[in-house]
């Protein structure tokens, strides 16, 4: 619950702040490579993660991996959670930047579960598709799971469409166990 409350805080404050500066797109773009960097080296992971390591000390640190690659206003954002020790919770910060991003641009990602890599062709066709029924932009981020046997799975948000063929062979095993033995002719 802390976890969630803290995300929505720092995230929203975050987002207002980039709004001001008319650079949503882009602070998420420089905040989601910060991440990518920081959880590809364990060393750095390990260090601004550490409760041990000062303050003063992370941030140095970072400033100096990072030079100028990060604007300042993105810098001070990462200070202040340093400072309140709220660098742990920066995934889930992220997280919900993100999804304010999405509903500002009018964005949806799915993700797409197939049992065989889909081809350019159908996701696009795919994408045309949603695009046309729910009148968002869709980023279509495609799985695959061969236990899935065939057909689709579509995730959005808590949403699932389960279109998948191991999933109707589960919907019949269940009618056929609920047949009362005395129809079956035994």
């Amino acid at each position: 619950m802390m976890q969630y409350e803290v995300a929505k805080k720092y995230g929203q404050a975050l987002f207002s702040l980039a709004a001001e500066e008319k650079n949503v797109v882009s602070f998420y773009e420089k905040l989601a490579e910060f991440w990518d960097v920081i959880n590809k080296n364990e060393e750095l992971k390990d260090i601004l993660f550490h409760p041990r390591v000062k303050p003063e000390d992370k941030k140095k640190i970072l400033q100096k991996v990072f030079g100028k690659e990060l604007p300042q206003t993105i810098y001070n954002f990462l200070f202040l959670l340093i400072d309140k020790r709220r660098e742990y919770f920066f995934a889930s910060i992220l997280k919900k930047y993100k999804e304010m991003l999405n509903e500002k641009e009018n964005i949806m990602e799915i993700k797409v579960i197939s049992a065989i890599p889909l081809q350019e062709e159908y996701r696009n066709k795919l994408k045309g598709k949603l695009n046309d029924i729910l009148d968002y932009k869709i980023i279509l981020k495609a799985e695959q799971d061969p236990e899935i046997i065939g057909g689709l799975i579509l995730k959005a948000g808590d949403y699932i469409i389960d279109g998948s063929i191991k999933n109707k062979l589960n919907s019949l095993t269940e009618k056929i166990k609920s047949i009362p033995v005395s129809k079956l002719g035994v």
